[in-house]
């Protein structure tokens, strides 16, 4: 991915979705180097920007009148705000502090997996082949990593946040 198509791949997203997800992206990061710097269970970030998507997606809509009805649509929107602000922490990582650009979905699914540890570009490059096509393969790579309950929960997150890059 080069920089032009990070730019395509944000201009398949309405403008509430891209800025929240930017700003998702960054009170991600503050929050990793200040208040949870030193938390324990690193697992749990993983999930970080995916709740304060739905979160800041949430109170958006509030905010502008948006239906308590529709929470369904709220919080597809919210995840989606979370996977916006995953791929844009790796595309921070690449253009601006001059990591490999070649295997941009590989490198989202390292970045989601980052808090089970250090994941190498092949397993990495197989989880994300095998993602959305084959559940059963994708959720057993998954599961040795970070367990089986956890990778039927990171499952879901993780096709949402490789079939958008898909569409650019």
């Amino acid at each position: 991915m080069d920089f032009f198509q990070f730019i395509g791949y944000i201009r398949q997203f309405n403008a509430d979705v891209a800025i929240i997800g930017a700003a998702v992206w960054g009170l991600n990061l503050l929050l990793r180097k200040t208040l949870l710097k030193n938390i324990r269970q690193k697992k749990i970030l993983t999930f970080l920007p995916f709740l304060l998507g739905i979160l800041l997606y949430s109170a958006y809509s509030a905010a502008v009148g948006g239906s308590p009805a529709d929470w369904c649509a709220m919080f597809n929107a919210g995840v989606t705000c979370g996977s916006l602000a995953t791929v844009i922490e790796v595309a921070y990582e690449k253009f601006l502090l001059g990591g490999d650009t070649k295997n941009v979905r590989a490198a989202c699914v390292k970045a989601l997996l980052s808090d089970y540890g250090i994941l190498d570009d092949e397993r990495a490059e197989q989880i994300a082949s095998a993602a959305g096509e084959d559940k059963d393969k994708t959720t057993a790579l998954l599961a040795e990593i970070c367990g089986q309950d956890m990778a039927e929960t990171l499952y879901p997150l993780l096709c949402r946040m490789l079939d958008s890059l898909n569409n650019t």
